[in-house]
C-alpha cells in the first residue's frame, strides 16, 4: 500500500502539469493593461495636423469708376497765318495774336542795323487785336522768341528791316483796338528756325502761343 502511494502520487502530479500546459498553449489570449477589467482605455490621440483652412477670398479691389481727371488740352501749334487768343495775368487782358508772315532772311533797312558776320536777320510780322476788357500796354518784343530745330532759343534783337515796320518800344491799345508790326531776331546763318513763341506781359503771362514757322522769301 505504501509503495502504491509512492508510485501514484508523482504520476498524478505529472499529468496535472501537462494538462495545464496544453490548456495554456491551445488558447492563449494576450491582454494589455487597457484590456483588463476595470482598466480605463485612453482616448485616441487627436491628429496634430491642422485642418485645411480655406483661403479666404479677399474681395477684389474695387475698380475706380470715377472718370480720371481730364487734363487741360495744351493748345496745338498754329501755322503761319493762324491766330491764337492769349490770356494775360489780368483776367481782363486778352489779345488775339496772328502770325502774318515769316521772313527767313530779312534785309536791314540801313547800314546801322546789320547782323554780325555769320548771322542773319529772321523776322516775323504780327497783328495784335485786343479782344479783352483791359487795356493792353506792353512791349511785344519782350515776350517774343524763336526756336531752332536743335532747341536753341533766341530773343528779339533791335533792328529795322525792309519787310515791314518794327514794334518800337511800348504799344498801348484799348479794347477792340489792334496793332501791326515786325519783330526781328538775329540768328546764325545755319540755324533752322522751326518755332515762334509769344506771351503777354513781356513774356511773364502763364499762357504762351506757339506757331510753326515756314520758309518765306
Amino acid at each position: 500500500m505504501f509503495w502504491l502511494l509512492i508510485v501514484c502520487v508523482p504520476i498524478l502530479l505529472l499529468f496535472s502539469c501537462v494538462a495545464t500546459v496544453v490548456s495554456i498553449g491551445g488558447d492563449t489570449t494576450v491582454t494589455t493593461q487597457e484590456d483588463r477589467p476595470g482598466a480605463v482605455r485612453s482616448a485616441a490621440p487627436e491628429s496634430t495636423q491642422p485642418s485645411p483652412v480655406q483661403e479666404a477670398e479677399s474681395p477684389a479691389a474695387a475698380e475706380n469708376t470715377q472718370p480720371s481727371p481730364v487734363q487741360e488740352a495744351k493748345p496745338s501749334a498754329a501755322a503761319v497765318g493762324g491766330a491764337i487768343t492769349l490770356q494775360g495775368r489780368d483776367s481782363g487782358l486778352q489779345v488775339a495774336v496772328t502770325l502774318v508772315k515769316v521772313v527767313e532772311n530779312a534785309k536791314p533797312k540801313n547800314d546801322y542795323s546789320k547782323p554780325e558776320t555769320g548771322n542773319r536777320f529772321f523776322a516775323v510780322q504780327l497783328i495784335l487785336n485786343n479782344t479783352g476788357q483791359a487795356a493792353y500796354s506792353d512791349s511785344p518784343t519782350n515776350g517774343a522768341y524763336v526756336i531752332d530745330a536743335e532747341g536753341q532759343q533766341y530773343s528779339s534783337a533791335y533792328g529795322d528791316v525792309q519787310e515791314g515796320v518794327s514794334f518800337h518800344g511800348s504799344v498801348t491799345m484799348g479794347a477792340g483796338d489792334s496793332r501791326k508790326g515786325i519783330i526781328v531776331f538775329e540768328v546764325p546763318q545755319a540755324a533752322k528756325i522751326s518755332k515762334f513763341q509769344f506771351a503777354l506781359n513781356s513774356g511773364f503771362a502763364d499762357q504762351k502761343g506757339e506757331w510753326l514757322t515756314q520758309a518765306a522769301g
